[in-house]
């Protein structure tokens, strides 16, 4: 029933009616109650308008009127229609003179002393430009071409380097002295280095001796070697697992080869070192 096509027609939209202004009943001019607005320098206690009171009527004290609130004194105020024109004025600072004391005879003041000096007119602009010109006109003209010609004249020719044969340069052929010194020098240290071990080796306590290197590196191959066939042995024993150490003999040949793998690292630990001593027989 709600539906219909007049629906989709705009309607008019009232215009609300505006409700007359408010008007409240008190006074606007008066304070609120215990207002302290404008009690400054009175004999008022601290607040005025105690019990409401309207504009008629008052409360016994006098209006808020400080001395000279207004402009200056009073007869010495200027009218604001007496405005200060050009020429007029009294140079103004602290310690200008007053319009009374100023003698009607006098000149206009001018401020002279702190204006800036006029731009130059298009006039002056030109005559400054033309005398500049003279100027520079009237000064000796350099003959450039003159004065180069005789510079070069003048100047002292200078001399080619002469061509060097690089065949017959020093060292020409051999090997350089710095070459040379660095090879000295490489010589020295392989020197020094050769003493020092020979000093080790010399060095020995007493009734041993130096192991030579080869002798050590066949030693520990040999050592590695023995680990290798210790450790087979002990890996194709049944002593490994805990559950097979049912008897003491198991036991003790677990022990056995933990205890010779341990001692043969402990003495591939020691040949590993740069220098070994052994005991000398001779």
């Amino acid at each position: 029933m709600d539906e219909s096509i007049y629906n989709l027609i705009p309607q008019p939209v009232p215009v609300p009616e505006k409700p007359p202004m408010y008007r409240s009943k008190h006074n606007g001019k008066v304070p609120p109650t215990f207002s302290t607005f404008g009690v400054t320098n009175t004999s008022k206690p601290g607040y005025t308008n105690l019990a409401g009171h309207s504009s008629k009527q008052k409360e016994g004290h006098h209006e808020y009127s400080k001395v000279h609130a207004t402009m200056g004194k009073d007869g010495n105020a200027i009218p604001p229609s007496s405005m200060l024109k050009k020429g007029t004025g009294a140079g103004g600072g602290p310690c200008a003179a007053t319009p009374a004391e100023v003698p009607a005879d006098a000149a206009p003041f001018k401020y002279t002393d702190t204006h800036r000096q006029p731009v130059p007119s298009k006039d002056e602009l030109k005559v400054l430009a033309k005398k500049s010109y003279e100027m520079a006109v009237s000064k000796e003209k350099k003959n450039f071409i003159t004065a180069n010609a005789v510079e070069n004249i003048l100047a002292v020719p200078k001399r080619q380097p002469e061509s060097m044969d690089w065949l017959k340069k020093p060292h020409f052929g051999t090997v350089p002295p710095y070459l040379q010194k660095i090879k000295a020098e490489i010589k020295d240290e392989y020197d020094y280095i050769r003493s020092m071990s020979q000093q080790m080796e010399n060095a020995a306590p007493p009734g041993m001796r130096l192991l030579p290197e080869d002798e050590r590196v066949m030693l520990i191959d040999q050592l590695k070697e023995k680990w290798d066939g210790v450790n087979s042995t002990y890996q194709q024993s049944s002593v490994l697992s805990l559950a097979s150490l049912d008897t003491i003999g198991k036991v003790k040949r677990k022990e056995m080869y933990e205890a010779q793998l341990a001692q043969i690292e402990k003495d591939i630990e020691k040949l590993s070192k740069k220098y070994v001593y052994v005991q000398d027989d001779e």
